[in-house]
């Protein structure tokens, strides 16, 4: 349950060997513990096993890192941080164990080509999973589970944590090891796959039973937790859901078991936004947690430190969408701090502290991303082998809604983004599909029940449901050979393409479904292609492959379905890069809402929210230039549909300037250097 007590806070990341003396030699619980309780965190998380597998206390179920030398830092940390009134979280490792790894042969994950993650030696950030320092355990082996139970009820009986953060519920590769085989043959009568074929329904079966596998873990991990300290809240990482592509097996259905969720992702204010309105909607009570690093760009840049300006803004967006902020640091590995970071942190926590009465109201938002967990892959990869490592690489699926994200925040059209558990419930104008390649029936019922009732559905490419193909009465006839494609304009869709004209087509980088309309279809636009095939040596222009050939194909369509319609792309085109191609996209999802909740006039890097709260209404204006340093924005307005008697910025109370005009009422928010937060009173 929200409380304004509970959103800053702090995690140390401990995941130091214990093979050099120098390891924790300088380790300090009470000047850790006073260095953190001065930035006026509100919840601390402590280390109990962290990913090298050594436990950071006495432990009798494995064994206790060497640098401790007899020392109960967990004890010592929950008993400092319970003395001062400071919620403690502890932490446990899953799935990478080093210790269990090199102890339990037997219980490590193989990947397609017969190897584990410690048979690597090349070590790269960008291959961190796999290459040499992490030892990666199966959550499919019995052992390991059993171990995994042992562990947990040790931490929680000998400690009374508040919550506890269990790790890493994700496959670091495609696991070929005898309990996976096992358990598929099991199950199934066959094989695992061994290539990629997402329009095979064995396969996909297959991707999603791993989801299922991962679901079933974290329940026991959950259940060994609450069977010795029932009290205790329980937080999966389910940062791996957006960051793991298909091959993590995290879902939506590792969320359904906590009392919340978290997650550390380290992109920008961008995806921190996508991500926290994701978080808000799947978490089952708020707050939710949102984690990054105090390095900056992330854990890997162990010197240096996010700006107090990034901090407090991190901050401000976690806490806006009725989130927590947590904030992760690796600390040095004799067992200090970086000291000057946690005095920055301390002035941004400060900084944060007066607005977290304000929040936990009513959303505002009438346009909503759909995030379906269960069907993160691209049809890209069809014939690729199992074990390929492009398999783990660039996620259209992810991509897609985050561009799709950019483009409604830049054109300030409130959105949010939903899991399919919100499903049901969403009744606000349009619903995203942007490239949603799978859809399951259940899913299906539901937004066909969406779309006979008056909503809206924006889609892009192939439908990820034959039962869409009927609604909007069309026949799928593959893709485009060409990978560069045009969208001409017809008389219907001159409106939405601004200076694209049937002679200069609006360009898309990309292939573009092939589809036949048989019904009430208004098409807006039609596939144009290159003089010649891209890719191969014969062209028109050297440099580009410029459109010459019309087709009668269509490339965008309206269909009306019951009360409500599909707008449909052949291309999910909110990737392109062009600020004239997002200036389509953005007229067109516009002219699928009946009213927005409120109209903003600001640069594009600015995002507006809004929420109602004991009848008063709240905007948070946020600069969300991606800078280190705020650059300040002129001119912001915010336009709604219903008097305003007064406003004010909150921390300042400096009174909003406000002018009624024929339909609605204007805030004149004026300059913005970070954000302002704003009450205004009907």
């Amino acid at each position: 349950m929200w409380t304004e007590n509970n959103y800053r806070r702090l995690f140390l990341d401990m995941h130091i060997d214990d093979s050099n003396e120098v390891y924790f030699s300088r380790l300090d619980p009470e000047a850790i513990f006073q260095t953190l309780l001065d930035t006026g965190t509100q919840m601390i998380t402590v280390k109990c096993i962290s990913h090298t597998g050594l436990a950071h206390y006495p432990s009798e179920t494995g064994r206790t890192h060497k640098g401790l030398h007899g020392l109960d830092y967990v004890g010592r940390m929950t008993e400092l941080a319970h003395r001062h009134g400071i919620a403690v979280m502890g932490y446990f490792s899953q799935v990478f164990d080093n210790w269990a790894y090199e102890h339990h042969p037997s219980w490590r994950q193989v990947n397609a080509e017969g190897k584990c993650s410690r048979d690597y030696e090349d070590y790269k950030n960008e291959s961190i999973f796999r290459r040499g320092r992490y030892g990666i355990v199966c959550p499919n082996n019995a052992e390991y589970r059993e171990n995994v139970k042992w562990c947990l009820t040790e931490m929680n009986t000998r400690y009374r944590f508040d919550s506890i953060f269990l790790d890493m519920p994700i496959w670091p590769e495609i696991c070929h090891c005898a309990a996976c085989k096992e358990r598929y043959y099991k199950e199934t009568g066959r094989e695992l796959p061994t290539v990629v074929d997402w329009d095979d329904p064995d396969f996909v079966a297959y991707a999603r039973r791993r989801y299922v596998w991962m679901a079933e873990f974290t329940a026991l991990s959950i259940a060994a937790v609450k069977a010795a300290n029932p009290d205790c809240t329980c937080e999966q990482n389910v940062g791996g859901a957006p960051d793991s592509f298909w091959v993590g097996g995290a879902s939506d259905a590792i969320a359904d078991q906590c009392e919340y969720v978290g997650g550390d992702l380290y992109g920008g204010y961008l995806e921190e936004s996508f991500i926290c309105k994701y978080g808000r909607n799947l978490s089952n009570t708020l707050p939710f947690v949102y984690h990054t690093s105090r390095c900056d760009p992330d854990l890997y840049a162990h010197t240096t430190t996010r700006t107090e300006e990034e901090f407090i803004l991190y901050g401000l967006i976690a806490l806006v969408h009725n989130g927590a902020f947590c904030i992760c640091d690796g600390i040095n590995p004799d067992g200090t701090l970086c000291e000057p970071a946690y005095k920055t942190i301390g002035r941004a926590f400060s900084v944060l502290e007066p607005y977290a009465p304000y929040v936990n109201g009513n959303y505002q938002a009438n346009v909503s991303i759909w995030f379906p967990s269960y069907s993160r892959f691209d049809r890209s990869q069809n014939g690729m082998p199992i074990g390929d490592g492009r398999i783990w690489g660039y996620s259209e699926f992810m991509d897609a809604k985050l561009k799709m994200a950019c483009i409604l925040r830049d054109n300030h059209i409130p959105f949010d983004v939903i899991p399919s558990k919100c499903l049901p419930q969403f009744t606000g104008d349009v619903l995203i599909l942007s490239s949603v390649a799978s859809i399951t029936d259940d899913e299906m019922s539901t937004l066909e029940e969406y779309l006979l009732a008056g909503g809206h559905l924006y889609i892009t490419g192939r439908p990820g449901h034959p039962r869409l193909l009927e609604l909007m009465e069309a026949d799928y006839l593959g893709q485009t050979e060409h990978d560069v494609t045009y969208m001409a304009p017809t008389a219907a869709g001159r409106p939405f393409f601004g200076d694209f004209t049937p002679e200069d087509p609006l360009a898309v980088p990309m292939t573009q479904a092939k589809m036949r309309f048989y019904g009430d279809a208004e098409i807006l636009a039609t596939l144009v292609l290159p003089y010649t095939m891209t890719g191969k040596r014969a062209f028109s222009s050297i440099h580009s492959n410029p459109p010459g050939i019309h087709t009668d194909f269509p490339s965008m369509a309206v269909v009306p379905v019951g009360k409500g319609k599909i707008l449909w792309t052949a291309a999910p085109i909110e990737m392109a890069r062009p600020h004239m191609v997002k200036k389509v996209v953005a007229s067109l999802i516009r002219s699928l809402c009946v009213r927005l909740p409120f109209e903003v006039s600001a640069p594009f890097p600015i995002e507006v929210m809004a929420w109602n709260k004991n009848g008063k209404h709240y905007f948070a204006v946020m600069n969300e230039l991606e800078s280190t340093m705020p650059v300040p924005m002129d001119g912001v307005e915010i336009r709604v549909p219903y008097p305003v008697v007064q406003a004010r910025i909150i921390g300042s109370d400096i009174p909003v300037k406000i002018r009624r005009e024929e339909s609605c009422t204007v805030l004149a928010v004026g300059r913005v250097e970070l954000f302002h937060m704003i009450e205004a009173e009907s």
